[in-house]
């Protein structure tokens, strides 16, 4: 018995020996007069062990079976091992059937030893930065490289575009490693499904920043376009779309980013773990089917203000011609303009103006390969010329080391310290003043 039922069987015993009276003992234990009544015919009835409760020493009703808690405890170390206890309790009623509180799954993990895997730290004071009020005003963009696949295939990197009103995943895939084609993919797929923000925030990153170097200046085709600093290709994309770029002094600055991938390395690993995923084509099969759905229904919050700040797409822009890989060229003689080593030749479609000699023209290679070139806003295609040279492959004959023997072709030689060919081909004019003082001498 406990403590309180001690005191109520010493206090009871007084009213049944005419001590003390009901509504004093209800008053002295902080009951009401009825449950005196109640607790003081149990006393008499059946003694002092009828004041404990009838349930003490049962099971509860509601008491989680000891196959669920050795289940659980097995799947935390095994299946879904380095899952905290909130995710761990979602994936248990959605993968197999055990529908419980992740406070429940904490008390059950805590019982066998196990602790959770994610540290709490206290927490530091920090003035937040207030979110956006409207979606589209700011999206944060960052890559992420991480083992993903936990050994299973190679480290990834995860780029990732988020939105700073409502925290929701506007875009995302797997490449290995940051590059262009990465971003151009993941602000392509920005743009077309959701329009143009306003802002982006990114690192300084050096496809975002060129790096700061005396030697950097702008090419003289930039110049002769009137660039002011030069543009790396993901910065001339932003610029075409008419996107402010902001850049980020430290990884704190774009904290809500940062945040995400935090999540996203608890519970997309153990998202690709589950599909067995072992390459960067299966990742992203898993990261764009339901996934970031999910996460967006878990963690999005509603922005401030309703009116999205998403631009729509312009129909006059061409966006495979923006983001695209584009250098400057000079157009040559011939209409021809030298790319990669090969010359190409500029051919002028029906109702398009002719490009003067001499001008500088953008050359687009789209992510198919294919080349245009574009002046004035114009978009002109390319043909590529074959150069055939007839010219015959001259093979040298091989010479033995091991022999001092020479081949019977002549081979180039190089000519000799005193050969001809070393001499200056120009007389030395005498000293005249020179000669005269010999003779002068000599007489």
């Amino acid at each position: 018995m406990s403590q309180t039922e001690l005191n109520r069987v010493l206090v009871l015993q007084r009213v049944v020996d005419g001590q003390l009276s009901v509504q004093e003992a209800a008053l002295i234990m902080g009951i009401s007069e009825r449950h005196v009544w109640r607790l003081k015919a149990r006393l008499k009835s059946f003694g002092p062990a009828a004041l404990a409760h009838g349930n003490r020493g049962r099971k509860p009703a509601h008491a989680i079976p000891d196959d669920i808690r050795r289940q659980v405890v097995e799947l935390a170390q095994t299946k879904y091992r380095r899952c905290n206890y909130t995710f761990l309790s979602e994936l248990l009623g959605e993968h197999e059937g055990i529908f419980l509180s992740p406070s429940s799954v904490s008390r059950i993990l805590k019982s066998a030893g196990i602790p959770s895997p994610r540290k709490h730290r206290p927490p530091k004071p920090h003035r937040r930065r207030p979110r956006k009020p409207q979606a589209g005003m700011l999206v944060q963009i960052d890559g992420s490289p991480h083992d993903w696949l936990e050994g299973r295939g190679p480290k990834l990197t995860l780029l990732l575009a988020l939105d700073d009103a409502t925290g929701q995943i506007l875009a995302a895939l797997f490449r290995q490693a940051e590059d262009f084609e990465g971003y151009r993919q993941l602000l392509y797929d920005l743009v077309t499904h959701h329009g143009i923000p306003m802002a982006v925030y990114s690192d300084r990153h050096t496809l975002f920043f060129p790096p700061k170097k005396p030697d950097n200046h702008l090419s003289l085709e930039e110049q002769l376009l009137g660039q002011k600093q030069p543009l790396t290709q993901i910065g001339r994309i932003l610029n075409e779309l008419g996107i402010q770029h902001i850049p980020a002094l430290s990884p704190q600055a774009k904290g809500r980013i940062e945040r995400s991938f935090e999540t996203l390395q608890e519970r997309l690993v153990v998202e690709l773990r589950l599909a067995g995923a072992k390459n960067c084509e299966e990742a992203n099969r898993v990261l764009h089917r339901g996934f970031i759905e999910r996460y967006n229904a878990r963690f999005a919050v509603p922005p401030a203000d309703a009116l999205s700040a998403f631009r729509p797409v312009p129909s006059h822009l061409r966006l495979e011609h923006i983001f695209c890989w584009k250098e400057y060229r000079t157009l040559n003689p011939g209409y021809t303009v030298q790319y990669a080593g090969k010359t190409y030749q500029v051919l002028t479609p029906q109702g398009s103006p002719i490009i003067p000699l001499r001008s500088v023209v953008e050359v687009h290679r789209l992510p198919d390969s294919r080349l245009y070139v574009a002046w004035n806003g114009y978009i002109y295609p390319l043909k590529l010329l074959e150069q055939n040279l007839n010219h015959k492959k001259v093979t040298l004959p091989r010479v033995d080391p091991t022999t001092s023997e020479k081949p019977d072709s002549a081979l180039p030689r190089k000519p000799a310290p005193d050969h001809p060919w070393r001499k200056p081909w120009k007389v030395p004019r005498p000293n005249l003043n020179t000669l005269t003082n010999s003779l002068t001498s000599f007489t």
